[in-house]
């Protein structure tokens, strides 16, 4: 009587070994699927905090921009200012030695002045250039987020179907 049922034993036995197999092959995979899901989402929120920083600079560089601006247009101000003074200086000079030296000194500080809206024009060209830099970088982290989102939704759909199809074969 033992060595009848012992067929059906050994049959049962493979039979659930293939079955545990299955059960943790699809375990497994439900795993991978989840890791990779994960590392999706880690990837999106990374690129978000990307944009997110990047449009802050963005801001802050835009400010930087406008104080520039207005500290140039000062400037500009100041320098005319001082030439309208150098050439009333020069329209009232009669070979006094005074005045000379006014004159003299009124041309040194238009100079600073011409160096410090040359500098502020300088200052406002990198601003510039940083803002451009900050805006395709935010234009860049943007298309890499949709392009993100949409391979995140094409596998997660293609991973279920995957899933449904497995289930409807069970």
């Amino acid at each position: 009587m033992l060595l009848t049922l012992l067929p059906f034993f050994s049959t049962a036995q493979s039979s659930m070994q293939r079955q545990m197999q299955s059960n943790n092959a699809m375990v497994r995979q439900q795993n991978q699927m989840f890791m990779w899901q994960q590392q999706q989402q880690r990837d999106i929120a990374r690129n978000l905090n990307n944009i997110q920083t990047s449009e802050d600079k963005l801001a802050n560089e835009e400010r930087k921009l406008k104080k520039l601006q207005t500290k140039s247009t000062e400037k500009e101000a100041e320098l005319k200012s001082k030439q309208e003074e150098l050439a009333s200086l020069e329209k009232n000079s009669e070979n006094n030695t005074d005045l000379s030296k006014k004159i003299e000194k009124s041309k040194k500080e238009i100079a600073k002045s011409e160096e410090k809206v040359l500098q502020s024009k300088t200052d406002i060209e990198k601003s510039s250039k940083k803002i451009q830099n900050f805006q395709s970088q935010i234009a860049t982290a943007k298309i890499k987020k949709e392009e993100l989102t949409k391979k995140h939704e094409e596998e997660k759909r293609l991973k279920e179907e995957e899933k449904a199809k497995k289930e409807k074969e069970k």
